[in-house]
């Protein structure tokens, strides 16, 4: 519980943290050589070198495409325990995917940074410096040490909670931190944080996966129509796993689980948490191709 309320404590008054080493090696060697294998059968996003940085090749719908591999990813117990903390048992995929920026050369780079952005669905910030609770958070692994050459991710820490405007999207800025992930760590971030990519100059392409996550009555970029993901919502529906069914953008309760205003949010987000528990059966998992 001491380690909950710390990565709980910073994530509110900073706007991201880091869940450390979470995922192994061998598994981050898998989602790689599944990337590979799947920007070979389907289109990948394609985002051209802009500014001198590096082109970016990106997988989407990866759950659909690999969902024995990618089911996990989104499914980690210990992602899904934090953001129902942070979101309430809300919890929905927006979207997973894997994202490769090539390297450029040093001399090349006409900007420091990517971008300096929002997230989608943030909160209307600028009007109280007060927490408020994310409409979406990005979870990111980084697939290797995140150094100076490679890149590492730029926040603005607690610009969740205030306006933070920036001049100039694509310059260094005085109050920016930089956050040195390794191979495996789970980056959480709220979606209002101002945060940007740093140029990789280090000759080798730089990887991370982005699993966002937002409410579940909210729109999704990642089609949840395809036949792998229908199985697993409808093995989900067998085993009343209202959990996994809300990721995939079926929840029934949504509307019914109004604010009651005797009694705190965040004690009813643990009374919805357990009844979801309680609601689960426990017959064996129906296999997904």
């Amino acid at each position: 519980m001491a380690t909950e309320n710390k990565y709980l404590e910073q994530f509110q008054q900073t706007g991201y943290t880091i869940l450390e080493g979470r995922i192994d090696l061998q598994t981050i060697n898998i989602w790689k050589k599944s990337f590979h294998q799947l920007i070979q059968e389907f289109d990948p996003i394609q985002r051209p070198s802009k500014y001198g940085l590096g082109k970016q090749i990106v997988m989407d719908n990866l759950v659909e495409h690999a969902p024995k591999i990618m089911l996990p990813a989104v499914t980690n117990p210990v992602i899904l325990d934090f953001l129902e903390l942070l979101m309430g048992p809300f919890v929905q995929l927006e979207s997973l995917r894997i994202n490769l920026t090539e390297p450029v050369a040093a001399e090349q780079l006409e900007v420091e940074t990517r971008n300096w952005h929002r997230d989608m669905w943030t909160i209307p910030v600028g009007w109280t410096s007060d927490y408020l609770p994310p409409n979406a958070c990005n979870v990111l692994t980084y697939f290797q040490d995140i150094d100076k050459k490679i890149g590492p991710l730029r926040i603005l820490p607690g610009s969740h909670r205030s306006e933070n405007l920036v001049q100039n999207q694509f310059q260094a800025q005085p109050n920016e931190h930089f956050i040195y992930a390794r191979a495996g760590d789970v980056v959480v971030i709220h979606s209002a944080l101002v945060h940007a990519a740093s140029p990789n100059i280090s000759g080798q392409p730089r990887y991370f996966m982005s699993r966002f996550y937002n409410k579940s009555y909210l729109p999704h970029r990642d089609q949840h129509t395809g036949p792998n993901v229908q199985q697993i919502i409808e093995a989900a529906q067998q085993q009343k796993d209202r959990r996994l069914m809300r990721l995939f953008g079926i929840d029934d309760l949504v509307l019914s689980r109004q604010m009651d205003v005797t009694i705190p949010e965040t004690k009813l987000w643990k009374m919805w948490v357990q009844e979801d528990a309680d609601a689960k059966r426990d017959p064996a998992t129906t296999p997904v191709n």
